[in-house]
């Protein structure tokens, strides 16, 4: 079975995308952590229960100021790197893969 028509269909696509692989990792990482921030978040309430309530709202804010900033930071280079490495064929099935696993995961939570 020749593959040719298929492949030069995708191919242009897989190329374009390449180029907005950064905003698609970030896009990837933000619904993500819109999707799993409230469980982050009772973690960290879990942990500063019993802090005196001035302590415990700071230290909140900076969680949410500087913590979830820093998961985006740390966590965009990751996808984007792993995007990277993928075979340029592959990369629109995977990506749309990836955020129709995004979406499933939001269902599950009651998100959609």
């Amino acid at each position: 079975m020749d593959f040719t028509p298929l492949i030069d269909f995708i191919l242009p696509i897989a190329k374009w995308l390449q180029g907005y692989l950064y905003e698609i990792g970030l896009a990837m990482v933000s619904t993500l952590l819109v999707i799993y921030g409230s469980d982050i978040l009772g973690l960290l309430k879990k942990q500063i229960g019993g802090v005196q309530p001035f302590l415990r709202l700071t230290l909140f804010i900076i969680f949410c100021a500087f913590g979830f900033a820093f998961l985006t930071s740390f966590l965009t280079p990751l996808i984007t790197g792993l995007l990277h490495q993928t075979d340029v064929i592959w990369l629109p099935l995977i990506i749309v893969f990836t955020f129709y696993t995004i979406g499933f995961l939001a269902r599950k939570k009651g998100f959609i």
